[in-house]
This record gives C-alpha cells, sequence and structure tokens, in this order.
C-alpha cells in the first residue's frame, strides 16, 4: 500500500545537475530528446553533438511533495571535444553513462570516461546510473546484461536498460537519478 503525500506539505524544488557522457554514437542524445520529448521527437538523422547540449525537465518524485529539476547536460562523445565539455563537468550532482550494447568497444571505454569525469570533479561521490542502450537490437547484441550489472555494481552506480529508438524504460535512468538526487 502506497502512502499518500501529506495535503498540507510543504511542496520542495530541488536542482540537479546530470551529465550524459559515452562514446559518440552510443545514442546519448537520442535518450535525452525522447526524455524531454515524453516519447514523441526521435531524431531520425544522426547529428553529432558538437560540444554540450542543454536542456531541463522536472521530475515528481512519487509519494512525496518533491520535485527534482533535472538540469542535463548532454556531452559530445568524439575525443576531439573532450577538453571542451569537460569543462561542462565541474559542479555535476550526478553522472548518466551510456554504451550501445551492440558495441563493445563503447563499453570497453566506460571506465576511462568515468575516470576523467570522477577527475574533473575532485572530492565529490558522483553517483550515477548506467545506461545500456539499444536493446532492441537483440540480434546484434555484444555486451550482455551481466557485464553492465558488473560494471555498474563495481563502480557503485544504478543499471538500466532502454531501447531510445523503440521508446522502451527511456523515463526510467531520469526516475532513478530523481529518486537519488
Amino acid at each position: 500500500m502506497q502512502k499518500e503525500p501529506q495535503k498540507d506539505a510543504i511542496p520542495l524544488l530541488l536542482r540537479c545537475k546530470v551529465i550524459v557522457i559515452g562514446d559518440a554514437g552510443v545514442g546519448k542524445s537520442a535518450i535525452v530528446q525522447m526524455f524531454h520529448s515524453k516519447g514523441t521527437h526521435y531524431p531520425k538523422q544522426y547529428a553529432m553533438t558538437t560540444g554540450c547540449d542543454f536542456v531541463m525537465k522536472e521530475i515528481k518524485i512519487p509519494d512525496s511533495s518533491t520535485t527534482v529539476e533535472l538540469h542535463i547536460y548532454d556531452c559530445s562523445g568524439q575525443k576531439v571535444f573532450k577538453e571542451l565539455v569537460s569543462e561542462y563537468w565541474k559542479n555535476a550532482n550526478m553522472v548518466m553513462l551510456v554504451y550501445d550494447v551492440s558495441n563493445q568497444d563503447s563499453f570497453n571505454n566506460l571506465g576511462a570516461w568515468l575516470d576523467l569525469v570522477r577527475s574533473k570533479c575532485p572530492g565529490k561521490q558522483l553517483p550515477g546510473i548506467l545506461v545500456a542502450n539499444k536493446v532492441d537490437l537483440e540480434d546484434r547484441i555484444r555486451v550482455h546484461t551481466a557485464d553492465g550489472n558488473e560494471f555498474a555494481r563495481t563502480h557503485s552506480l544504478d543499471f538500466v536498460q532502454v531501447s531510445a529508438q523503440k521508446n522502451i524504460s527511456v523515463e526510467s535512468p531520469y526516475q532513478e537519478l530523481g529518486m537519488m538526487f
């Protein structure tokens, strides 16, 4: 049985800076755009993110009077932009680390991404979530769920599987981040 939020509870608005990182082509922008548009805008053509794109969206925390305003920084995965985008990582509260289940290299590079972002946020724990994207490509999967779970567990991250293209569980990572914050 779920608790009803207190009717006289004072509404609370929290602001959370989330950085979205991972290799180029893993679907970071697609996940962000599908979440921001409530599943109505999937980018049909691949357009490389140059630098960092920003969107903002509120998440209502269930059974509470709390709303988390997510400030989402969708960062380029191209090596040429790493120094530029790392400037956006300052004062981050959470990290969303994304890989493509059909691309083993994108998974192998996760540790380097995480090390880099945590080095830019010294003294912070920087909690977050690992997102396995493109789970709809069942016949092309190279990175299995157990591998994602193990990486997430080892690095103290939550783990979710999504498909931006099929709009499968795209809201989940953001809900998780909101609840964590």
